[in-house]
């Protein structure tokens, strides 16, 4: 893979162009949805109807994204408007590039930028073609503009030859023309949508990412039909490491990948670039090649597939001028995992009912679904166990 075909550049604008948008304006308007994005559409017209602020930000972010800096076209994009004449401008750009530079999601600060060659996102999706075979149809219900959503999503569909089914058409491919050679392509979250809303398959392939799928989960969907689950462990800065197709079975290191005795991994890309990482779990080898997970060494959880920091959302609803102090913990497992805090009133007098409400308003509108406590408890010290640790 060097570079993008137009058709390409137009799928990960209609993931990027929402995003961006919504990143952009706050609360003020709501984004365009993806399906009602297509190539005649126009940054000055409804759907998007993007004034000048918006359209410098939106530039911004795909000159970031398609590293269009290193072409010297990336003052163009300003100069257009219609989303078609952009994906060509920008394929035609990205044939002279190095990569593309995805962002880390989640609630620990600014998110941090992640280049990854051609040679390399090359190099994993075949891999990954190698590990799963041939499927005429990849359905990829997942934003295409994170890694793994390019991956699975673009860059995988093209190691495969596979015709792609995007994120906004996925649920109705699943549920009214499913294939038994198909390829579905998603995260724990919609894995157990799927599993819950008792969906049958009639055969095809699984590839999750982001999180471990829950045993009763995965289970669950090859009992309703699917032939097979394949779980990739990676994260963004380095992209896929290891595959494992049963949660009995520990991850198995791709072949570009390597480990060592002091728990960091290298890969050696196409293109001579080496790439060591130490990964933010605690990882348990059973050999160079073989190893498995067993938690995160700092205070991350997922949720939904993000990234999220407890001690970062705590530290949003202390800024609150009504909390004196905030202790946050997660609840629920798996794909259904959520946050509750435990609040202490910076006045004793205040009412818990109306402060309940009054906080309940605010993380709506400042904080990000992934972020939302589920659960407010209020009382006037935070809980502690014996040793005086916070529960």
């Amino acid at each position: 893979m060097q570079g993008l075909n137009a058709d390409e550049v137009l799928r990960l604008l209609r993931s990027l162009i929402p995003g961006e948008l919504a990143t952009g304006r706050g609360q003020r308007g709501d984004p365009p949805e993806a399906q009602d994005l297509c190539a005649d559409s126009r940054l000055d017209a409804e759907p998007i109807r993007a004034d000048s602020l918006d359209r410098l930000n939106l530039a911004s972010a795909l000159n970031r994204f398609f590293r269009l800096h290193e072409t010297g076209v990336e003052d163009r994009l300003l100069a257009v408007r219609r989303i078609g004449d952009m994906a060509e401008l920008i394929a035609d750009a990205s044939q002279h590039t190095s990569g593309l530079t995805f962002s880390t999601s989640g609630s620990t600060g600014t998110p941090q930028p992640h280049h990854h060659s051609w040679a390399a996102l090359t190099q994993e999706a075949e891999a990954l073609a190698n590990a799963l075979g041939s499927h005429p149809r990849v359905i990829a219900w997942l934003p295409v503009h994170h890694l793994y959503g390019f991956v699975f999503g673009v860059a995988l569909p093209r190691a495969l030859g596979s015709t792609v089914i995007e994120s906004h058409a996925a649920p109705t491919a699943l549920f009214r023309e499913p294939a038994p050679d198909d390829l579905i392509a998603t995260v724990p979250a919609r894995w157990r949508y799927l599993f819950d809303s008792n969906h049958r398959f009639p055969g095809g392939t699984g590839i999750s990412s982001t999180a471990a799928l829950e045993t009763a989960c995965r289970n669950g969907l090859l009992q309703a039909g699917l032939d097979a689950l394949l779980e990739v462990y990676g994260a963004t800065e380095a992209g896929g490491i290891g595959l494992r197709w049963a949660p009995s079975e520990d991850y198995r290191l791709l072949p570009h990948w390597h480990g060592d005795a002091t728990a960091t991994s290298s890969a050696l890309n196409p293109d001579g670039a080496a790439v060591t990482v130490a990964p933010l779990d605690r990882l348990q080898w059973r050999d160079e090649r073989v190893f498995r997970p067993t938690g995160r060494i700092d205070d991350i959880i997922q949720i939904g597939g993000v990234n999220v920091s407890p001690g970062h959302v705590a530290r949003r609803l202390e800024s609150h001028e009504a909390v004196a102090a905030c202790a946050v913990r997660s609840h629920g497992e798996g794909s259904r995992r959520r946050l509750k805090a435990f609040i202490v009133p910076a006045r004793s007098d205040a009412d818990p009912e109306t402060l309940r409400q009054t906080l309940e308003n605010w993380i709506w509108e400042h904080l990000p679904a992934v972020e939302r406590p589920t659960d407010l408890r209020i009382g006037t010290e935070l809980p502690r166990n014996a040793m005086g640790k916070l529960q």
